[in-house]
């Protein structure tokens, strides 16, 4: 793997190299290959560069948080009815669980969705705002060209971290968010797949490589539901392993204004 197993905390300067190297290094033809028509799921190789990636993570040190999840009922996460507010939690597991103490009672039982922590998701993230550098607004415009979504439907980048052991058990992205692309940042060599049980299928983690599926049934719109094939989970890397990598949620409300951004094709390629 082009990529250490363990990041440092890095200097002014040397982030700065790495947004240079980032800038002038990245794919320039992204290749992508179905592997389910129905739902729809695609595999990429060189998604991101490896000068990409370590400007990312570069850009999480000093971020890092526990992962949270969002709890609420099944009717608002995963069915056709949503409130006016727009969901920015990091994961939504749609199964309208009771809430951890964090929450009141009032809170529980309000109807709305909220954020705890749980055993069911131990990873680490870091929420990357949408200036944060020119290489993350470019990767986001990568996923709205593939997802076929306009960019300011694209939510904010979560750069993960799991390490040996650390997991997100099965679980849906929320009928919310009609695409997921998820893009890995080294090999693992031993666990740290993302599985999809119902379907039979699994995804192992490999520098550079993204997957791409869909998370409802139905049309673009409201009454898009949360399609149930697509629950999946992150397994736990193996002793001595370690896993980076970045979710993109692709929403089904504009979460900025992109008026502003043109989005071109790399020179030589998509």
């Amino acid at each position: 793997s082009p990529w250490p197993q363990q990041f440092c905390l890095l200097s002014f300067a040397m982030c700065a190299d790495f947004l240079a190297a980032a800038l002038e290094h990245h794919p320039t033809r992204i290749q992508g290959r179905v592997v389910s028509e129905d739902p729809k799921m695609v595999h990429f190789t060189d998604f991101v560069s490896p000068e990409e990636a370590a400007h990312l993570l570069a850009l999480a040190e000093g971020r890092w948080k526990r992962s949270m999840v969002t709890r609420g009922p099944a009717s608002a996460l995963l069915g056709n009815k949503m409130g006016a507010s727009v969901m920015r939690a990091p994961e939504a597991d749609g199964d309208g669980a009771t809430a951890t103490n964090q929450q009141s009672s009032e809170e529980q039982s309000s109807g709305q969705s909220y954020d705890v922590l749980s055993d069911d998701c131990t990873s680490s993230m870091a929420m990357l705002d949408y200036e944060a550098s020119p290489v993350v607004e470019r990767i986001l415009g990568r996923v709205a060209t593939v997802t076929g979504y306009p960019l300011e439907h694209v939510e904010q980048a979560l750069v993960l971290r799991y390490t040996a052991g650390q997991q997100f058990r099965l679980h849906h992205d929320g009928a919310m968010r009609p695409m997921t692309l998820f893009t890995y940042f080294n090999d693992v060599p031993e666990g740290g797949e993302t599985s999809f049980p119902h379907l039979g299928l699994q995804v192992k983690p490999v520098a550079g490589t993204a997957v791409m599926w869909r998370n409802t049934r139905g049309d673009k719109g409201e009454d898009a539901e949360a399609d149930r094939r697509t629950d999946h989970e992150g397994r736990p890397p193996a002793e001595g392993h370690v896993k980076y990598g970045m979710v993109c949620f692709v929403n089904r409300a504009p979460q900025r204004d992109c008026s502003h951004i043109t989005l071109r094709p790399a020179q030589g390629g998509a």
